[in-house]
């Protein structure tokens, strides 16, 4: 004998069908019809909550020359080289490695 919950559930599945054959049917309009109801969208710029920079005077170049002097003046970038230090030099595997392959690398088999 099956339980109430289990009529319950065959039920729910046999009514099914009925309720999604009683939705409300979408009118239909053909796209090319220009005189088609369509629903409003409404425009919203991209600009709507755009703030203009508090430094107007300071046209881009001014700004990126004065970055480019201070970053200079800390002798390279964020001070990691300071004029005084010479370049770091390759491990001697590393140097090994690169003279085997040359300065030219062969692209060819990549694909």
């Amino acid at each position: 004998m099956m339980s109430t919950k289990q009529w319950l559930a065959v039920a729910a599945w046999a009514l099914l069908p009925i309720a999604a054959s009683a939705q409300q049917e979408q009118a239909k309009y053909n796209p090319a019809d220009a005189n088609a109801p369509v629903n409003t969208v409404p425009y919203e710029s991209a600009f709507k909550g755009f703030r203009s920079s508090s430094d107007e005077q300071a046209s881009p170049d001014k700004v990126w020359r004065a970055a480019n002097d201070e970053m200079g003046k800390l002798g390279g970038h964020a001070g990691h080289m300071k004029s005084g230090q010479s370049q770091p030099t390759a491990s001697p595997a590393v140097e090994k490695a690169s003279e085997k392959q040359g300065n030219a690398v062969d692209h060819s088999k990549h694909h």
